[in-house]
Protein backbone atom coordinates (compact mmCIF):
# COMPACT_ATOMS: atom_id res chain seq x y z
CA UNK A 1 0.00 0.00 0.00
CA UNK A 2 1.06 3.28 -0.54
CA UNK A 3 2.53 4.91 2.38
CA UNK A 4 1.06 8.15 1.73
CA UNK A 5 -2.51 6.48 2.13
CA UNK A 6 -1.73 4.66 4.69
CA UNK A 7 -0.73 7.43 6.50
CA UNK A 8 -3.69 8.87 5.07
CA UNK A 9 -6.00 6.17 6.90
CA UNK A 10 -4.26 5.94 10.15
CA UNK A 11 -4.55 10.15 10.49
CA UNK A 12 -8.24 10.14 9.97
CA UNK A 13 -8.63 6.99 12.66
CA UNK A 14 -6.72 8.77 15.01
CA UNK A 15 -8.83 11.75 14.55
CA UNK A 16 -11.97 10.38 14.13
CA UNK A 17 -11.70 8.28 17.51
CA UNK A 18 -14.02 10.25 19.99
CA UNK A 19 -12.19 11.06 23.28
CA UNK A 20 -13.49 11.76 26.72
CA UNK A 21 -14.69 15.44 27.58
CA UNK A 22 -14.11 16.61 30.97
CA UNK A 23 -15.78 19.25 31.07
CA UNK A 24 -17.30 19.54 34.56
CA UNK A 25 -18.96 23.08 36.04
CA UNK A 26 -16.37 24.42 38.59
CA UNK A 27 -19.17 26.36 40.06
CA UNK A 28 -21.01 22.98 40.69
CA UNK A 29 -17.81 21.57 42.36
CA UNK A 30 -17.63 24.45 44.60
CA UNK A 31 -21.73 24.20 45.25
CA UNK A 32 -21.36 20.27 45.89
CA UNK A 33 -18.27 20.97 47.97
CA UNK A 34 -19.97 23.62 49.62
CA UNK A 35 -24.02 23.01 50.13
CA UNK A 36 -24.04 19.30 49.80
CA UNK A 37 -26.98 20.20 47.27
CA UNK A 38 -26.18 19.60 43.59
CA UNK A 39 -29.00 17.85 41.97
CA UNK A 40 -29.04 18.05 38.01
CA UNK A 41 -24.91 19.39 38.58
CA UNK A 42 -22.92 18.71 35.61
CA UNK A 43 -20.03 17.24 37.00
CA UNK A 44 -18.47 14.97 34.36
CA UNK A 45 -14.58 14.31 35.16
CA UNK A 46 -14.16 16.04 38.01
CA UNK A 47 -11.45 15.14 40.69
CA UNK A 48 -13.59 14.49 43.84
CA UNK A 49 -11.69 11.80 45.42
CA UNK A 50 -11.72 11.81 49.16
CA UNK A 51 -14.72 14.47 49.15
CA UNK A 52 -16.61 14.39 52.07
CA UNK A 53 -20.20 14.24 50.67
CA UNK A 54 -22.60 12.75 53.82
CA UNK A 55 -25.84 13.21 52.84
CA UNK A 56 -25.43 15.17 49.36
CA UNK A 57 -28.74 15.24 47.08
CA UNK A 58 -27.22 14.37 43.59
CA UNK A 59 -30.28 13.03 42.21
CA UNK A 60 -29.85 13.36 37.65
CA UNK A 61 -26.26 14.61 38.14
CA UNK A 62 -23.71 13.97 35.53
CA UNK A 63 -20.90 12.18 37.11
CA UNK A 64 -19.63 10.39 34.00
CA UNK A 65 -15.99 9.66 34.11
CA UNK A 66 -15.65 11.61 37.80
CA UNK A 67 -13.30 9.92 40.41
CA UNK A 68 -14.62 9.54 43.46
CA UNK A 69 -11.95 7.24 44.63
CA UNK A 70 -12.40 7.34 48.52
CA UNK A 71 -15.12 9.62 48.76
CA UNK A 72 -17.49 9.38 51.19
CA UNK A 73 -20.89 8.84 50.31
CA UNK A 74 -22.96 7.89 53.03
CA UNK A 75 -26.52 9.04 52.41
CA UNK A 76 -26.09 9.60 48.93
CA UNK A 77 -28.97 10.70 46.71
CA UNK A 78 -27.73 9.47 43.40
CA UNK A 79 -31.30 9.13 41.65
CA UNK A 80 -31.21 9.32 38.06
CA UNK A 81 -27.49 10.48 38.39
CA UNK A 82 -25.12 9.56 35.13
CA UNK A 83 -22.41 7.61 36.65
CA UNK A 84 -21.42 5.81 33.45
CA UNK A 85 -17.00 5.51 33.91
CA UNK A 86 -17.17 7.06 37.47
CA UNK A 87 -14.32 5.86 39.88
CA UNK A 88 -15.72 4.21 42.67
CA UNK A 89 -13.53 2.01 44.28
CA UNK A 90 -12.82 2.47 47.80
CA UNK A 91 -15.63 4.90 48.54
CA UNK A 92 -18.16 4.22 50.92
CA UNK A 93 -21.48 3.89 49.50
CA UNK A 94 -24.34 3.49 52.52
CA UNK A 95 -28.18 4.86 52.63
Amino acid sequence: MNPKISAAIVFSIVIGIPTSVKAYNADHVKQLITTHQCPGCDLRGADLRGADLRDANLRDADLRDADLLGANLINVILSGAKLKGARLPNGTISR
